[in-house]
């Protein structure tokens, strides 16, 4: 016990050096608090803002028409700290505060500049654009609703990296542009010029969308890096598909996390997709993660994940109907991963590992959790060894590269057509047929880039393998190199014989395929 209890205490050391600033509690120094009561007050603590200074609203609408100088209601340039952010909240949650402008064709309700700012317990409403955040890092929009706007109702952009938006409720966006009304927009599309593209690490955390966000609900754009929306909620009543506004959630960026949510499509017959990724400049769009999703999508004519020429990893998403696909040239279809460390079992070790291991070990509910990758010592049991390992692992960077389980299709004895997305990766095929038995194999992979000899792109390359014998146990693995530009593999039995005597192909299986 106190062995487990001395590994608790590591994790929450090495975990408070982990966490970005705003995923921890905020260790507040004396605040300087502002109390106001009309629009004018408000202008002016806006105008004044300084780090460690706490604006309270007292309950009300502050609501302002006039130009201040900026295309907003209400805006400021201040700058907090990490010790002492700009706080912005309501006097009374229970009875929160409105920012509007005068109409939602109008201009911003709510323009922040500066970082570390904690805009909280806010209603906004009645403009334009809801919430803008521009050169403003580390920011907080929490406990927020944000409704009745013209086009997006929050947008983090211009060089705004590792905010928050968390347990906000957004909609009714898109009321008078519905091609440009998202709830959540991160970045900026690339035909856009004046303002910085690097808009990083942002995260979007238990919120509800919907009804009536006209455009996708979050739009992640190209050139960002990072980005994470879990835990939120998708209600697709209203959506106008305009612009293609056509899912839940946008993907043009790399690195781009995507879990843990739910969708319901409600009947809406603009939503084609639950995720969507799009290549919008080359070499984005990439190496995003898609997992543990719930999706209420009502028909059997959505698709889960819908992406040409964009790369993901996806996995543990789930939908009613059951048996939705996916529809993506390079979509990684996972089975599992096999990775040390790797608690939650999405490829990655990081924080979130101690974090569900660490639940794990003190009894609390957790989601999913990988028995196999937690247990770092090999003894076949979870304990406060296992934690201090991982942790351990996060602080030297020994972290190896995992080993993909991935999925595959029977389509005809001794024919097995794998998952797109396997192009650069080392595939070890997992064959099992009689002790002592011969198979003589082969693989394909279609290249999209081999030019025929009428100059058209695209040819299915077939190679030969050879012989190979079962061991005693009747299995054999067999490791390929898939070039680059692949997109789909196949492995192909062409023959199974037992000495001189021919074998029918379909008593021979593919157990796993794994990608490295």
């Amino acid at each position: 016990m106190k062995q487990r209890a001395a590994s608790m205490l590591t994790a929450a050391v090495i975990l408070s050096a982990l966490l970005p600033a705003w995923q921890m509690d905020f260790a507040q120094a004396e605040s300087n608090m502002v109390l106001v009561t009309d629009a004018a007050e408000l202008i002016t603590a806006l105008d004044r803002a300084k780090a460690g200074d706490e604006i309270v609203l007292r309950e009300g609408t502050y609501v302002n028409d006039e130009w201040l100088g900026e295309w907003a209601a209400f805006f400021s340039k201040g700058e907090g700290t990490a010790e002492q952010p700009i706080i912005l909240r309501s006097e009374d949650p229970e009875h929160p505060a409105t920012i509007s402008a005068a109409t939602q064709e109008s201009k911003n309700a709510l323009y922040i500049f500066g970082d570390y700012w904690i805009i909280k317990d806010l209603r906004i409403s009645n403009a334009a654009k809801g919430i803008m955040l521009d050169n403003s890092n580390y920011t907080v929009i929490t406990g927020c609703e944000v409704f009745d706007i013209g086009t997006e109702a929050i947008h983090i952009r211009d060089n705004s990296s590792y905010c928050l938006v968390e347990n906000c409720h957004v909609h009714d966006a898109g009321t008078v542009k519905p091609q440009y009304g998202e709830g959540v927009y991160i970045g900026s599309a690339y035909q856009t010029e004046g303002y910085g593209f690097d808009c990083h690490y942002n995260t979007v955390r238990g919120c509800h969308f919907g009804p009536n966000i006209a455009a996708d609900h979050v739009d992640i754009k190209e050139y960002t890096i990072g980005n994470l929306v879990e835990y939120c909620t998708f209600d697709g009543t209203g959506m106008q598909g305009m612009n293609g506004g056509n899912s839940f959630v946008e993907i043009k960026g790399n690195q781009t996390i995507v879990r843990n949510n739910v969708g319901y499509r409600n009947g809406c017959d603009k939503v084609l997709y639950g995720f969507d990724m799009s290549v919008q400049v080359e070499g984005w769009g990439q190496d995003n993660l898609i997992y543990d999703n719930m999706l209420y999508l009502d028909t059997a004519d959505c698709y889960i994940v819908k992406g040409w020429n964009c790369s993901a990893q996806v996995f543990r998403n789930e939908t009613e109907p059951a048996g939705l696909q996916y529809d993506g040239n390079r979509i990684l279809q996972v089975l599992g991963y096999e990775l040390q460390g790797d608690v939650t079992e999405d490829g990655i070790v990081n924080f979130e590992d101690i974090l569900r291991l660490q639940d794990y070990l003190v009894g609390e509910e957790t989601r999913y959790l990988s028995a196999v990758n937690a247990d770092c010592d090999g003894n076949q049991q979870l304990d406060g060894v296992d934690l201090t390992l991982v942790n351990r692992m996060l602080l030297t960077g020994d972290i190896h590269k995992p080993k993909i389980s991935v999925a595959f299709q029977k389509e005809k004895d001794g024919f097995w057509r794998m998952t797109d997305g396997l192009g650069g990766k080392t595939v070890t095929f997992y064959l099992k047929a009689g002790a002592g038995h011969t198979l003589n194999l082969g693989w394909g992979y279609y290249d999209p880039n081999f030019v025929n000899d009428d100059g058209s792109l695209g040819k299915w390359i077939q190679n030969s393998i050879g012989d190979y014998t079962l061991d005693e146990q009747g299995e054999t693995a067999v490791t390929v190199e898939v070039p680059a530009e692949v997109r789909r593999v196949a492995l192909d039995i062409y023959g199974y014989k037992n000495g001189s005597e021919k074998l029918e192909k379909g008593l021979v299986s593919l157990i796993q395929a794994i990608a490295e």
